[in-house]
């Protein structure tokens, strides 16, 4: 009798064929406190909290992935970092100070080098939220060299990355989940910069090619409950401050060198997105507060010859951005809110000889409103910007 053996190993799933399926209905909380008498070097606090997570790579090596990624339960990621020092004197917080919260619900990438990548992905959260949140409470100390604050947070995230590859991928994304984003920072005194920033994200969808790159994609976005993000900071005495707040319904961002790119993009935004940014200063140096808001984002771009982009936006659950200033005594205030609801770019290179054609439809059904307000007892110069937009599509050739 000859006996063979057999690989421990299933007949029935083929080479390269990749299949993932993650349900998660638990509380994802990541959260980290830290309080500070003083502290003269790095402080620094990272947080991270994600519910279903897959990541994938292909080297000289062709792949099929089928991945299925379903939320149901809450996930929430917070850092707090509190100065406790009680005397007049200005203690430092740290030399600098960073602290990072991010919060992400379903998270999807493929890296591919030198070989061909075929993904169908899906993502569905319904979920009541998904939260970011960092706090830097220092109202009686010092942040030196710098400080900075971010909180991010995504619902839904499938990203790709190729050199000398190719991509084609189906990809669908529906969300009926809050995405918040909150950054809150007191600070007593900094001669340093400091930037805090709030990025909430519904649905995003992201690929990037570094070297002669081929992509295709079919993308589906559905985005039906809130999107905010909100960073706010109440200063002393501060020299270079930032609050920036972004806020994105849905997002489709698509970058290739060397090859084409051919896009079908479908997204529906029906969820509130919102973004506030807002400083006050009793003394400031230069105060800048950002906010913007956008319901349905695409950007196709090729430094090569081929792109074509099939678009549809449909925006109904509206747009509501709001910057903030207040200066007691200062110098330079400058302040800008920027709403879109639907936005659509795409670009070829021209000195390649460009061949793009684009099919563009955006329905904007609700309001979009840009306020930015601005408040100063003493000054030097005072810059503000209100542009609220309600389809915008830009389309070009160039170098």
């Amino acid at each position: 009798m000859l006996l063979t053996a057999v690989p421990a190993t299933s007949q029935t799933i083929p080479d390269g064929e990749w299949t993932n399926n993650q349900t998660e209905g638990g509380v994802i909380a990541a959260n980290q406190t830290l309080n500070v008498v003083q502290n003269d070097g790095l402080t620094r606090l990272d947080t991270y909290a994600t519910a279903n997570s897959v990541q994938t790579g292909n080297d000289t090596y062709d792949a099929t992935l089928y991945s299925y990624q379903f939320l149901s339960g809450r996930t929430t990621a917070t850092t707090t970092i509190t100065g406790t020092n009680t005397g007049e004197e200005d203690l430092s917080l740290g030399t600098p100070v960073y602290a990072l919260s991010q919060g992400i619900g379903n998270y999807a990438s493929g890296v591919t080098k030198a070989g061909h990548l075929t993904a169908d992905t899906h993502q569905v959260s319904t979920a009541d939220r998904v939260e970011a949140t960092t706090e830097v409470n220092a109202p009686n100390n010092a942040i030196y060299v710098s400080g900075e604050g971010n909180a991010i947070t995504e619902v839904n995230h499938t990203a790709y990355e190729m050199t000398n590859g190719r991509l084609d991928s189906t990809a669908a994304q529906t969300s009926s989940t809050e995405a918040r984003s909150n950054v809150s920072a007191t600070v007593r005194y900094s001669p340093s910069p400091n930037a805090y920033n709030a990025s909430a994200t519904n649905n995003a969808y992201t690929a990037y090619s570094d070297d002669r790159g081929s992509q295709e994609h079919d993308v589906t976005q559905a985005a039906s409950a809130m999107t905010q993000a909100r960073a706010e900071v109440y200063a002393g005495n501060v020299w270079n401050m930032q609050a920036k707040s972004t806020a994105l319904g849905n997002k489709v961002n698509l970058e290739n060198q060397g090859g084409s790119l051919v896009v079908t993009n479908a997204q529906t935004q029906s969820g509130l997105v919102q973004s506030q940014a807002v400083i006050q200063a009793d003394e400031y140096g230069q105060a800048f507060a950002t906010a913007s808001g956008i319901g349905n984002q695409v950007s196709a771009g090729n430094n090569d010859i081929y792109v074509r982009l099939d678009n549809n936006q449909l925006s109904s659950g509206g747009v509501d951005v709001v910057a903030s200033f207040d200066g007691t005594t200062g110098w330079d205030g400058y302040v800008t809110a920027d709403a879109v609801g639907n936005q659509a770019v795409a670009y070829a290179c021209a000195e390649c000889q460009a061949n793009m054609g684009v099919n563009n439809t955006q329905v904007n059904t609700s309001d979009v409103n840009a306020t930015a307000t601005a408040s100063v007892g003493r000054g030097r110069t005072i810059v503000s910007t209100a542009r609220a937009t309600g389809n915008s599509a830009t389309f070009y050739v160039g170098n």
